[in-house]
């Protein structure tokens, strides 16, 4: 099953002081140069950040962020810890994720029907 990723506007707005403040600039001071700047800052940020959705599929966890995507088989999955924000820590042996589900609750429920070697406790997902 596929999720969406929660969208928050203090991202949003950072991504794009971001992205136009070099322009800004550039526009000012007159330095065509800092357009450059601007055109790289945007392409590392859409590209790294977005689109992002998280998959269950029936071998592994995809996820996808920008241009990247990680796959996590469930068998390396050691556990999900709910964060106070509403994300999602998924704890995978050589490291962590933070995702952040636009429907955790659900996306929960769906991982601990694919790692049975996890636990309920609570919200979270424990080996």
């Amino acid at each position: 099953m596929q999720y969406k990723a929660k969208s928050d506007w203090t991202v949003k707005v950072s991504m794009l002081v971001g992205i136009f403040t070099p322009s800004f600039i550039a526009f000012l001071l007159n330095w065509p140069w800092m357009y450059l700047v601007a055109l790289v800052a945007a392409a590392l940020v859409f590209g790294i950040s977005y689109p992002q959705s998280y998959e269950t599929r029936p071998d592994a966890l995809i996820i996808k962020s920008g241009l990247t995507t990680r796959l996590i088989t469930y068998e390396r999955i050691k556990g999900a810890t709910r964060s106070k924000d509403g994300g999602v820590a998924i704890d995978y042996g050589i490291g962590n994720v933070l995702i952040a589900p636009l429907k955790a609750d659900e996306f929960t429920n769906d991982l601990a029907q694919h790692t049975p070697q996890l636990q309920r406790r609570g919200s979270d997902l424990v080996s």
